[in-house]
């Protein structure tokens, strides 16, 4: 209601310098000021800051509040979003807020609060939705007018990003109700869970486009710093394993965008907020159960490590760690992998035209990390990891194959699989 505050205020100004004997009248000009001069209270004071919830997590460490981190699957069952033969993004976000939040859930300074699960929506939300329907459109309302009113007296820039569809009527209701009810709440950070795609391809057949995005609050938006300083440490995990978007307009691998309401369009949103768009929905790797589930949940994993490296003030990380062990009295060490995707056990040989296979994508972890995949002249767009034994794949295990010593021949058979067994199955 800040909008109706601010004419009410200017109304009252004229109201009462009409009645002061000598005190002299504002003119429209005073006005535009005393208006520009508060609306500049809403857009350009932060809403939340680095320091502040560094701080805040801090204080969790030692019995504090706890960081309430709102996780928001994208779509749900009435809405399910982009679909590509039998998947459905409203399955793959719900699926991936699940892993998400159970990762976060092992942190005692973290609260992790799912909007909807498999069963649909949670119990709290659902009623809010349903008893403060019309307080959620005045709330829209007003947000929209904030955002014409700042545009109209200079404050605000209009800034046109990539173009998105437009949500329903009810989704609408539904974003905007999850922003005010993070506002409410004292929300720290809203995690939007999404599938890309791209409009044009055939129904059966992949687009062009790969890779993930993540959107944050455009800069002039009070939530943008902190909510892009977040956004820095998740893309800097996810891209360890994943390609960022190669559609060019998502290139950056971070987007600013004002009109995505899950972000805070016209700046409804307080805390940090980000949207993510984990890869195309028509990508390989999530047509098969098998990969589908292991790749969903090392993007969970990868999205919780940047949002504790974020906390912890991490700026880089290694890749492997020896964690010492203690059994029967006696220490050894165990690597330790910051991927759900390694250590693994590969029983069995591999070889071109194997797909959906956790064998494969393992594989391909394992070939990332010694510099082999993707293989010489291609990126991570060409060989994102899918878990498919393509060319690309075939590329990475000659080039494995030639550093160990192994004819090249591309086929992971017995003496490929002891190397790869030895360096990257569970050791004590």
């Amino acid at each position: 209601m800040k909008f109706f505050w601010l004419l009410s205020f200017v109304l009252f100004s004229l109201v009462l310098f009409s009645f002061l004997g000598n005190s002299p009248v504002p003119t429209v000009t005073d006005n535009f000021i005393a208006l520009k001069n508060n609306l500049a209270g809403i857009f350009f004071i932060a809403s939340t800051n680095e320091n502040q919830l560094k701080t805040d997590y801090l204080s969790a460490k030692i019995g504090g509040r706890k960081i309430r981190i709102l996780i928001v699957p994208g779509h749900d069952s009435v809405s399910v979003g982009a679909q590509f033969k039998n998947v459905k993004e409203t399955d793959l976000t719900v699926e991936l807020a699940g892993y998400l939040a159970g990762f976060l859930k092992t942190e005692k300074e973290f609260e992790a609060i799912t909007t909807r699960t498999k069963a649909g929506y949670a119990p709290e939300i659902a009623s809010y939705f349903e008893k403060e329907r019309l307080s959620i459109q005045n709330f829209a309302d007003t947000y929209r007018a904030y955002m014409k009113s700042s545009v109209d007296v200079g404050l605000i820039s209009i800034y046109n990003g990539v173009s998105h569809n437009n949500a329903s009527e009810e989704g609408v209701i539904k974003l905007y109700g999850i922003n005010k009810w993070a506002n409410e709440n004292n929300a720290d950070l809203v995690v939007h869970i999404h599938f890309n795609d791209h409009p044009g391809h055939p129904v059966n057949r992949p687009g062009k486009y790969s890779g993930f995005a993540i959107y944050v609050p455009e800069k002039q938006f009070s939530n943008s710093k902190a909510s892009a300083a977040v956004a820095q440490h998740i893309f800097n995990r996810l891209n360890s394993y994943f390609a960022p978007s190669d559609m060019p307009q998502e290139s950056a691998g971070i987007v600013e965008e004002q009109e995505l309401i899950a972000i805070g369009s016209n700046n409804s949103l307080n805390p940090a907020g980000m949207l993510i768009e984990y890869d195309y929905i028509y990508e390989p790797q999530f047509l098969y159960p098998e990969t589908r589930k292991a790749t969903l949940k090392e993007l969970a994993f990868q999205t919780y490590l940047g949002i504790k490296d974020f906390f912890d003030g991490s700026t880089s990380f290694d890749k492997t760690q020896d964690k010492p062990l203690t059994t029967g009295g006696a220490t050894s060490t165990a690597k330790v992998y910051e991927t759900t995707l390694l250590p693994h056990q590969w029983n069995s040989d591999m070889g071109g035209g194997l797909v959906g296979s956790a064998d494969v994508l393992s594989l391909q972890a394992a070939l990332m990390r010694e510099g082999d995949y993707p293989p010489p002249g291609f990126t991570k767009n060409d060989c994102p990891i899918t878990g498919s034994f393509k060319k690309c794949t075939l590329a990475a295990v000659k080039e494995f194959q030639k550093k160990y010593g192994i004819e090249p021949t591309g086929y992971v058979g017995g003496k490929t699989r002891k190397i790869l067994n030895e360096n990257y199955s569970v050791q004590e």
